[in-house]
């Protein structure tokens, strides 16, 4: 078993930043790393008076620099008033910037990326109510997915990766600094992913004592819900808070209240969807109405692990049970109370099972691990492969000779048929009478993982040529020839892999799908990059050609999905990501500018944050694009004089483009000072101290340049998140 290293933390506020923040689903180049690291270097802080919060920089550096970027990144600034004057009202209004992503078949979800004075202020709040939010949140015995206490440790492992590439060293080296991999403020109890939960113990006892099963969800709940509920379930329910006429309560639900009115323009009707404080809050409300269900039925004879086992994951339920009667007091119950705070079950998710509880998608996923077993697990040298221990994290460099000599009398014989396999995926998805959304993502984690397990094998066994190349009396060319053979027949089987992965991807874009697709690619990238002339150089794994064979794959299936995408029009994201994928191939794999032209025509593409910054980030500083960079500047300033002048400073899409723009090394200081007028600062030594500054802290939200994609996934895909 690979050993993960543990990491312990050192408490920090602004820690909130990139863990509960941000939706899961933003690009991979785009964080809030560096506007942490901003607000962590000079501590802004909140002084309440007058109606009034006014911040002040208390920490180490006072820069005059720093004062002005910050006037520009909370919205603060305003012309004629000096820069140390940064204060909003206690009612100030800020617009979210949306976005679309792909959710189920044909339909999108509009997730959300909040102002960044309003992410200052979810630090802030977390900060003072951390403990609340804790007390609050572990009331309920049907909950399965709470914060249980302040995270303190994050685990780091990319040893298969450093090998994959070359780097035989043991030693950990943090891309991070201190505690950035960390992916939530809280530690959760008890499942991170719901499908843990099936797999649990607490899963397969219900099983055994319950007959029936009804799973169901929750119709649009964070859509919903209201915000002042909040009150109504820290305050001991909504009679309480309804019969004190002007009550102004001053407790952790009515501060929450007024943070999520904060960030979503004022509204009090629903919530924004995406951050995991959006989810604190509904698991807030939701544990309230746990209790008061579970309360209910008690008063009736029903017992909880007794009568009947409840499990709630988010707003998805479980209930086991075995009489009928006893199922309808609890929907009873729990329709009542859900009434109450403006919620209800959504009838077209309800799903009835009857002992054995499997499921169409568990019959599935057998099916895909037989397939994938078949895949992957053939022996790559006959029998030498028993020798070769796929548990090893290292290799021993004195080998006996006469065992590495064995690997030239043994066949070298993979295959994968790329067509029968897609195939035989699709007989999979029909017979077990399931959506291709159901498994899309599985599958891919699979193949994932199969793969990386297979390049480790192939990696200790390729060694055996390496090192036979070191002795003296060695037949080279013949090692050579043996090795080049071995390289052909493993790129053939990478391609038809790369095949196999898009045509899974392609039945269902999504971005998780989307960071699947990209790990694996990533993979075989970085395995493809050690390429040259094997004789010179015994550590290549690629001859060039095999290299270019395997790249060119990748890029054609990357145009393929660009030129597709009229009929996925609700992939634009999705379809977007790919292109951070491509720019690793290198510069001698730029998709054609006709490609580029021909996906804006056809996605009718909407040029939002993320499209701006994505297209920008691949167009760099390369010729061949200058056109497409000079629509996509005129496009920009499109946008911002699409919103009224007094509330640019106030839309978060906006001042975080702004933002990212002043960082960004691929538009010129004149094209930056445009973008500053047009979102009010006119002075030309407030527009000098703001770029002056952002060269100086090189990033804000988006990774321009030097972005190592191999980490960058290893943290994604580690982060375990809400689905």
């Amino acid at each position: 078993m690979r050993r993960r290293k543990k990491i312990r933390l050192n408490y920090s506020k602004e820690r909130v930043l990139f863990s509960d923040v941000l939706p899961y689903e933003c690009p991979i180049i785009f964080s809030n790393r560096y506007l942490y690291r901003f607000l962590a270097k000079y501590l802004w802080v909140g002084q309440v008076g007058n109606k009034e919060i006014q911040l002040k920089q208390t920490k180490r550096i006072d820069e005059e620099d720093s004062s002005v970027f910050a006037a520009l990144l909370f919205g603060c600034y305003e012309h004629g008033k000096p820069i140390s004057d940064l204060k909003h009202k206690n009612s100030a209004l800020f617009y979210p910037y949306q976005f679309n992503i792909a959710h189920k078949t044909n339909k999108n979800r509009t997730l959300s990326i909040i102002h960044p004075y309003n992410q200052w202020q979810v630090v802030e709040f977390y900060d003072q109510y951390k403990y609340s939010i804790l007390y609050l949140c572990n009331q309920s015995k049907y909950s399965i997915r709470k914060p249980y206490k302040i995270a303190q440790y994050f685990y780091y492992r990319d040893r298969l990766h450093r090998r994959l590439s070359g780097h035989e060293s043991d030693k950990v080296e943090l891309f991070f600094n201190e505690y950035e991999n960390l992916k939530t403020y809280f530690s959760y109890d008890k499942y991170s992913n719901i499908y843990k939960f099936y797999e649990d113990y607490r899963y397969q006892r219900a099983e055994k004592k319950f007959k029936h099963l009804v799973k169901f969800d929750l119709q649009s709940c964070f859509d919903s819900i209201y915000t002042h509920t909040i009150s109504w379930a820290t305050a001991g329910g909504a009679d309480k808070i309804k019969v004190l006429p002007g009550y102004h309560g001053t407790w952790v639900g009515d501060a929450f209240d007024n943070l999520m009115q904060s960030v979503n323009a004022r509204e009090t009707n629903g919530i924004v969807i995406g951050p995991e404080f959006s989810r604190i809050f509904a698991e807030i409300i939701l544990q309230y109405i746990d209790q008061k269900v579970e309360q209910e039925l008690w008063e009736v004879g029903l017992r909880q692990k007794s009568t009947y086992e409840c499990y709630r994951y988010v707003d998805d339920y479980f209930l086991f049970y075995n009489d009928e009667k006893d199922r309808n007091l609890f929907m009873e119950s729990l329709t009542k109370w859900l009434k109450e705070f403006k919620l209800q079950i959504s009838p077209s998710k309800t799903e009835e099972f009857e002992r054995p509880f499997i499921t169409k998608v568990t019959i599935a996923k057998q099916r895909i691990e037989d397939l994938l077993s078949n895949i992957f697990l053939i022996p790559l040298w006959e029998e030498v492969e028993s020798n070769l221990s796929t548990e090893r994290e290292e290799d021993s460099e004195d080998e006996d000779s006469n065992k590495d000599n064995e690997i030239l009398d043994k066949k070298f014989n993979i295959y994968l048929p790329a067509n029968s396999v897609n195939a035989r995926i699709k007989a999979i998805v029909r017979e077990c009478g399931i959506e291709y959304r159901d498994i899309a993502n599985y599958l891919l984690e699979k193949i994932s993982q199969r793969l990386d397990a297979f390049l480790n094998r192939y990696e200790i066994g390729f060694k055996k040529y390496e090192r036979l190349m070191s002795i003296e009396n060695m037949d080279k060319n013949k090692v050579e020839v043996h090795a080049q053979r071995v390289q052909r027949k493993l790129t053939s089987y990478l391609v038809s892999l790369i095949d196999v992965a898009f045509f899974v991807f392609n039945s269902n874009r999504q971005v998780n799908t989307t960071l699947k697709l990209q790990k694996i690619m990533n993979s075989i990238v970085i395995y493809g990059k050690r390429h040259g002339d094997f004789k010179v150089n015994p550590k290549v794994r690629f001859q060039t050609i095999s290299k270019d064979i395997i790249f060119k794959k990748i890029q054609d299936e990357i145009a393929l999905v660009l030129a597709t995408t009229d009929s996925h029009r609700n992939t634009l994201h999705e379809s977007l990501y790919l292109l951070i994928l491509a720019k690793e191939l290198g510069h001698a794999y730029l998709l054609a500018p006709e490609v580029i032209e021909s996906f804006i025509a056809k996605s009718e593409l909407q040029y939002n944050l993320f499209a701006c910054i994505i297209l920008l980030y691949y167009y760099a500083n390369h010729k061949c694009y200058d056109a497409q960079k000079d629509l996509l500047k005129k496009e920009i300033l499109k946008k911002y004089r699409l919103v009224a002048e007094s509330e640019r400073k106030r839309n978060s899409e906006l001042t975080i483009l702004t933002a990212d723009m002043m960082t960004c090394p691929f538009v010129d200081d004149a094209y930056k000072q445009e973008l500053l007028k047009l979102i009010g600062i006119t002075e030309m030594k407030d527009q000098q101290m703001i770029m002056r500054f952002a060269r100086k802290q090189k990033y804000i939200f988006t990774r321009w340049t030097m972005f190592n994609l191999n980490k960058e996934l290893q943290a994604k895909i580690s982060q375990e998140v809400y689905s």
